[in-house]
């Protein structure tokens, strides 16, 4: 009775203010189950019309926070809000994407398009009209009368993602939509889901693709172990890891005695060796002068060595670089 209080007070208690541009505002939200903890006091806003990435390791509360957000995972403290809302009065505004397929496999897609069409309050002509026009943009307008189990795996993700888009939501939420697809599935995914942003559509989703999300997304959230670990820009990550350069050298010989006392050296100092292979060593730098002190420590104890590279790191490595 206490819970089912607590629900009600939070679904027609007093929105925040929230300014035009706000499309998602998440406060200290918090899932825990069986004493362990799956999301950690997560808090974070996306804007109207950005596409925004969650990333992080397998496990670290991508899946569970999406699915928190859309009401199918409990929330054990928090809130959540859509475009100034309580999410209890904004569900025709979202639209959610799942790793699972979300149709129905007995049915022709154009019978799966009308039928979820009419389970999100359009009728089947203004439906079967959108879904037409989504499978050409996504390459499968050949397949209007076709079952899902003629499609392939890509091919399936796509019409997951239209059968979610038929409401014409403002915010669509995706949860590993680019899983297990090509490159050219990728680009074909890719490309839609620019079009939305430009149409004024927000798209939140998961991904492990990071150079993918670092050239796609204007904002990221990096997860680690359920907890925020970085958020907002490739910038604002790159800062706040202290990581925007990365220094890669290979030297003549690397004994473990050496390494041991280089990774010392360098952790007194602030730098964090990120990646080693056979004789060569990526560290990361909080700036350019941090190369001079280990190159300093090198020539102090007889090591010679080859400067490969000093330039910005990309994503993949400032998450490297975070484990």
């Amino acid at each position: 009775m206490n819970k089912a209080i607590k629900i009600i007070k939070e679904v027609f208690s007093k929105q925040p203010k929230l300014g035009r541009n706000k499309a998602v505002i998440i406060k200290n939200l918090t899932n825990k189950y069986n004493g362990r903890v799956f999301l950690d006091n997560i808090n974070f806003v996306v804007y109207r019309g950005e596409i925004f990435s969650v990333i992080g390791l397998s496990g670290g509360g991508k899946s569970t926070l999406l699915k928190s957000m859309v009401g199918l995972n409990p929330i054990s403290d928090g809130s959540i809000y859509f475009f100034g809302q309580n999410p209890f009065f904004s569900k025709k505004l979202i639209g959610f994407s799942s790793q699972e397929d979300s149709f129905y496999t007995e049915l022709t897609i154009s019978e799966n398009i009308k039928l979820f069409s009419e389970m999100n309050g359009v009728s089947k002509a203004k439906g079967l009209s959108t879904g037409i026009e989504y499978l050409k943009k996504l390459k499968l307008d050949n397949y209007l009368n076709s079952y899902p189990d003629e499609l392939s795996g890509g091919q399936r993700k796509r019409l997951n993602i239209i059968i979610s888009c038929l409401h014409s939501p403002k915010l669509l939420i995706l949860d590993e939509p680019f899983a297990g697809l090509d490159y050219y599935n990728r680009r074909i995914l890719w490309d839609f889901l620019t079009a939305l942003k430009n149409k004024g559509v927000t798209v939140v989703l998961t991904t492990h693709l990071l150079e993918e999300a670092q050239k796609y997304s204007s904002r990221v959230l990096i997860l680690k172990n359920g907890k925020k670990f970085a958020y907002g820009t490739f910038k604002d990550i790159k800062t706040r890891i202290g990581f925007n350069y990365l220094y890669h050298i290979k030297l003549s010989s690397l004994s473990q005695s050496f390494f041991e006392s280089l990774n010392h050296y360098t952790m007194l100092k602030g730098i964090k060796i990120i990646y080693t292979i056979k004789n060569e060593v990526q560290f990361a730098l909080d700036s350019q002068s941090d190369k001079s002190l280990i190159n300093s420590f090198l020539s102090k104890n007889n090591q010679s060595f080859a400067e490969i590279s000093l330039r910005e790191p990309n994503l993949d490595e400032v998450m490297l670089a975070s484990k």
